[in-house]
């Protein structure tokens, strides 16, 4: 047990000191290295179903789980400590555990989680640095074990004060995690940006309410004065673009709307902005494409890779590299300083922190194509019921304003029909003009109860092509959910 709680007390020091070291030296918390390779175990339908019913929450939970996870193995090597050091002195045998730790983690963890051999594809100290936390831990674990002896400290109260220590330090540990990462944590999953909306969708959704999502448990921070946008591959002119002379190209800026691919039917994932950037069209035209290339391949800072068949990027001038978001500069949450805007498709086929564009003869796997989601990502036509809210109590006899949004990406929408009585009849709703031809379309309709009790309102659209809304009901995994918006009042006198 002596082992089990010095493995506990050391295990948390280092995992704190795992984080506090991370901004200033750039070596990654073994929590966010481990992410891909833990979701690429999980099962397609297993990672949608989660996706679907976690939300946000989902990110949260697994970060949560492989801090405990750390601290926990981290443990059992203190057992593994406590067992050796019956045979050997207190500081030789931490110094093996310690060593034991540390090939776990060069020659296991880190090229598991893409950082090379022993970490070096990380930069060339990253072994040291590892090195030296895990001395870190090898130091607590023996004074977390260590108990003064009356011989050597006298004074009980002494003793009951050395005893503390370690355990003084294990809560500082404990404390900074608590600090570093439950603050993000409680805002990602009980206030996320879009919970800021309710009621009416304002045309323009602002950009603090935009919804966020992101593989990474910590985004990266992209330097602007050193960053440079690279069009490379299977062209003649290779491009290398400073965020001044991106920016310096002519421009294009255009209302879109944007989905995330495990957006729920009737779910916030979903908002509209207007985006400035260059068409990619225009870059690629100045980078002079080899007749043999057929694919364009996007690369982020965080390593989120995605592509496109070039003819499809040719014939789409509003296929953007875009550095703006509602006037301003693209949010570090959102790509800055630039990202890809692919209207028509979900979010994951847009990159955010965007660094490389290379052409290729072959296509490459993006990131949540490796999950299991769909490759094309092409938007499912969606409406969604704002107003009322689902369980609001209305008044017999009084006309009520049922509105939304419908989207059907660059398809456009035709029409929008509303049912008051869970989908026996079906009734058209007002639709207003979309800001732009990428963007959703609001729409309302008048509706008066006439007797009370309870009412199922659903709601239906209809693309630009005459295609009505899917009516199966189908989870976000893997080309996006589909099902009627439906929500239930109360009607009362």
């Amino acid at each position: 047990m002596r082992g089990l709680r010095a493995g506990v007390i050391a295990g948390t020091a280092t995992v704190a000191a795992m984080y506090l070291i991370a901004p200033p030296t750039g070596v990654r918390p073994l929590p966010d290295l481990l992410q891909e390779p833990v979701l690429g175990l999980l099962p397609g339908p297993v990672f949608g179903f989660l996706i679907d019913t976690l939300q946000h929450w989902g990110k949260i939970l697994e970060e949560a789980g492989l801090v405990v996870s750390m601290i926990a193995a981290l443990a059992v090597l203190g057992v593994v400590y406590g067992l050796t050091s019956r045979w050997l002195s207190a500081s030789s045998a931490s110094l093996a555990t310690a060593l034991v730790a540390w090939l776990g983690v060069v020659l296991v963890l880190l090229p598991l989680g893409g950082a090379g051999f022993l970490g070096l594809g990380a930069g060339p100290v990253t072994p040291l640095i590892w090195a030296a936390l895990l001395v870190l831990y090898a130091g607590v674990l023996q004074l977390a074990s260590w108990t003064p002896a009356p011989a050597v400290v006298r004074d009980p109260g002494r003793r009951r004060i050395l005893r503390l220590v370690p355990l003084g330090i294990g809560a500082l540990g404990l404390a900074y995690l608590g600090i570093r990462l439950v603050p993000g944590w409680y805002e990602g999953g009980v206030h996320p940006p879009e919970a800021g909306l309710a009621g009416p969708q304002p045309a323009v959704t602002p950009v603090r309410n935009f919804f966020v999502i992101s593989k990474n448990f910590s985004d990266p921070v992209v330097d602007p004065r050193t960053w440079a946008l690279t069009v490379g591959g299977l062209v003649d002119r290779p491009l290398r673009l400073t965020l001044e002379e991106l920016t310096a190209l002519p421009r294009r800026t255009q209302y879109a709307t944007l989905a995330c691919i495990s957006n729920d039917v009737g779910g916030p994932l979903i908002a509209t902005g207007l985006f400035a950037g260059v068409p990619l069209s225009d870059l690629l035209a100045g980078s002079q494409v080899q007749a043999s290339a057929a694919h364009v391949v996007f690369r982020g800072r965080d390593d989120y890779m995605e592509s496109l068949p070039l003819r499809d990027v040719l014939r789409a001038p509003d296929i953007l590299v875009a550095y703006a978001l509602n006037g301003n500069a693209l949010p570090r949450e959102h790509g800055f300083p630039a990202r890809m805007l692919i209207p028509g498709h979900y979010g994951m086929k847009g990159p955010k922190w965007l660094d490389s564009i290379e052409l290729r003869a072959g296509d490459v796997k993006g990131y949540w194509e490796g999950q299991g989601w769909d490759a094309q990502a092409i938007v499912r036509t969606t409406s969604r019921i704002d107003v009322p809210g689902n369980g609001s109590l209305l008044r017999a006899g009084r006309a009520f304003l049922v509105s939304g949004i419908a989207f059907a990406g660059t398809r456009g929408i035709n029409r929008v029909e509303v049912s008051t009585d869970d989908g026996r009849s079906w009734q058209p709703a007002e639709v207003m003009p979309a800001l732009s031809e990428l963007t959703w379309s609001s729409w309302r309709y008048s509706w008066t109860p006439a007797h009370e009790g309870e009412h199922a309102l659903v709601v239906r659209a209809v693309d630009g092509t005459g295609a009505v809304q899917s009516h199966q009901v189908a989870p976000s995994f893997p080309r996006g959910a589909d099902g009627y918006h439906r929500i239930r009042v109360a009607v009362a006198h």
